[in-house]
């Protein structure tokens, strides 16, 4: 079971996706799956992904998929978009359905280089619980580090490097690099999804099961890992 986040700032009540919204994610999905299954198939409808934004803390997807959130500190602006493969939007999308967010880190405020990175937060009984997104898109396993891409703008597989540069913490410890040892994966994401969704099924406007929510969010990360990540240089 994952353990709650450290950081005790209370997550904002999100609204969860719309009737409208899920039925579209789940068409492209479907649409996806059978294209993969068979080229000749038509490619998924892209226009799918933007039914029922603004979602949440999801307020923006720009044409070329950048999802954007607005800054949770003083001056509320919209941030930069963190570009991403159509099935991350879809991934992300189900994973706050019932309500979770979708933040950027607030590291070193005071350097002007710094790079924010995305997570996922959910809060459910009162805790608060977070997972990196570049673990889930790169499928990151637990004690294992994400590197980072060249532009931390740019999320996509293609800018991820292979899972043959994700080094273990330990390994890093050992060379002294002391670090955090990451252990949240896909698996306690969806967990956490499907927890979030028996906390507030009440305040949806359709039904939908734990365990559909679950499998359609499988679904969306087996499509996505069709795409290869970077290869080592």
């Amino acid at each position: 079971m994952a353990k709650p986040s450290p950081d005790r700032t209370r997550m904002p009540a999100y609204p969860p996706v719309s009737k409208e919204g899920y039925q579209a994610l789940c068409t492209f999905l479907d649409q996806a799956q059978a294209h993969w299954a068979d080229p000749s198939e038509p490619e998924p409808d892209l226009t799918l992904l933007w039914v029922g934004i603004p979602q949440g803390s999801i307020l923006a997807l720009t044409p070329e998929l950048g999802i954007q959130v607005k800054d949770t500190g003083p001056e509320g602006v919209l941030r930069s978009p963190r570009h991403v493969d159509p099935e991350t939007v879809v991934a992300v999308r189900l994973l706050l359905l019932a309500g979770g967010s979708f933040g950027l880190n607030r590291k070193n405020m005071d350097q002007p280089s710094r790079k924010d990175y995305p997570h996922l937060r959910w809060c459910i009984a009162g805790r608060d619980y977070k997972v990196p997104l570049l673990r889930l898109i790169a499928d990151t396993q637990a004690g294992y580090q994400t590197p980072s891409g060249e532009n931390h703008y740019y999320l996509r597989r293609a800018d991820i490097p292979d899972r043959e540069a994700h080094r273990s913490s330990l390994d890093l410890s050992q060379e002294g690099k002391p670090t955090k040892s990451p252990h949240r994966d896909r698996d306690d994401a969806i967990g956490l999804a499907c927890r979030l969704l028996c906390q507030n099924a009440d305040k949806l406007d359709f039904k939908v099961t734990p365990e559909e929510l679950g499998r359609r969010i499988a679904q969306a990360f087996a499509l996505l890992d069709s795409r290869p990540l970077k290869p080592p240089s």
